[in-house]
């Protein structure tokens, strides 16, 4: 009897034990959680120059709170396209206000970007 509660004690801590670790990914790309980083949605296209290029859109953050960007603190970051024609195009914010962001020209314009593509914004630079 003894022997049978063990064996059931351990078994349980073994499920226990089993169920707490999760693998997940498909690559072996490894972000550091202490990179900020802020999900957005693009809700207006800025003015293009003389040449019909486009550099700036207003944005609103994602989620529920739909907070407010902090002026100038996603310059120099990574911003990458997640959705619409311009997909997984990569772009550095050359400054920003509480809903405009703008990038520098280095990367291109943004011309294809549209009205509710999403976008992410990273603490991490661009690899050139």
């Amino acid at each position: 009897m003894l022997l049978r509660t063990r064996l059931c004690a351990l078994s349980a801590l073994t499920c226990l034990f089993a169920s707490t670790v999760a693998l997940a990914g498909h690559d072996n790309i490894e972000v550091d959680p202490a990179f900020k980083r802020y999900a957005g949605l693009v809700t207006a296209l800025g003015s293009a120059d003389p040449e019909g290029r486009i550099y700036s859109f207003q944005a609103v953050q994602g989620g529920p709170a739909r907070a407010k960007y902090v002026p100038d603190e996603l310059r120099g970051w990574r911003l990458t396209v997640l959705a619409g024609k311009r997909f997984a195009a990569v772009f550095e914010v050359q400054a920003n206000t509480e809903s405009e962001i703008t990038v520098t020209p280095l990367d291109g314009p943004l011309n294809g970007l549209a009205v509710r593509d999403a976008f992410v914004v990273e603490n991490i630079a661009v690899k050139r």
